[in-house]
């Protein structure tokens, strides 16, 4: 699963929930267009809702790999949506790097709480 960050919160989606938004946010800020999109997530106490976004070309979205014992959403529909969509635009694939950014600290995680630490 994967903890999304946006607008100051996070939310945990599933992997490929996290890679269509990715997709989807890239595509839309190659196009600038802006859109509410929606995604189901899972609540820190098991719940899955869905939770709904503004995605537009200055949109800023950090994912990051979690282990949960939690209950994965089903994301299958909305992720396909947003893949159409991104399609739609001309989408651009979001790609994931295997290591810290050079010249950065971004494999500095808490060990305790897995955070980041940031400088």
């Amino acid at each position: 699963m994967q903890r999304v960050s946006y607008g100051g919160e996070s939310f945990i989606t599933s992997d490929d929930g996290a890679a269509a938004l990715l997709d989807f946010a890239a595509s839309a800020a190659m196009s600038a267009v802006g859109e509410v999109v929606s995604l189901p997530i899972v609540l820190e106490d098991g719940r899955v809702v869905s939770v709904r976004l503004v995605i537009g070309p200055s949109s800023e979205l950090l994912t990051t790999p979690i282990e949960s014992s939690l209950p994965e959403p089903d994301t299958r529909d909305a992720a396909a949506a947003l893949r159409a969509r991104a399609s739609q635009l001309g989408a651009t694939s979001a790609h994931a790097f295997g290591g810290p950014i050079s010249g950065t600290d971004l494999d500095a995680a808490d060990p305790a709480t897995g955070d980041l630490e940031l400088y």
